[in-house]
């Protein structure tokens, strides 16, 4: 009988901390940021703290055609919407500084696709 209450109290602490992790954060991704020619910058977008890198990479190539072919993903994780926001356009300005080309993706309650290459 103290075996099953022993495996009881472990898995209600597991779920405790599995519960916890639970934050909601802002991420976005940056493709192609190593050597271009065309940096993609991905749209802001909310999830959780429990959510990984690669579950990001997925869902980022299932929204975004254009992030299929690419195999230099970066994924970046931010607390507030702002600090995201801020980090989409330093990387915008930096890539452009390079002579790179940013394509500059937005969420659907946003404009279309933004090409630049000031």
């Amino acid at each position: 009988m103290h075996l099953k209450h022993l495996i009881l109290l472990f898995a209600a602490v597991g779920l405790a901390f599995t519960g916890s992790a639970q934050n909601t954060i802002y991420t976005h991704a940056v493709g192609n940021w190593r050597n271009g020619p065309v940096v993609y910058i991905s749209p802001l977008v909310q999830t959780t703290e429990a959510a990984t890198t690669p579950d990001l990479i997925a869902r980022l190539k299932a929204e975004h055609p254009e992030f299929q072919a690419i195999e230099d993903i970066d994924v970046l994780r931010f607390a507030t919407m702002e600090e995201g926001e801020q980090s989409r356009q330093v990387l915008k300005s930096k890539y452009l500084r390079r002579g790179l080309t940013v394509e500059m993706f937005e969420g659907p309650d946003r404009d279309a696709p933004e090409g630049t290459t000031e």
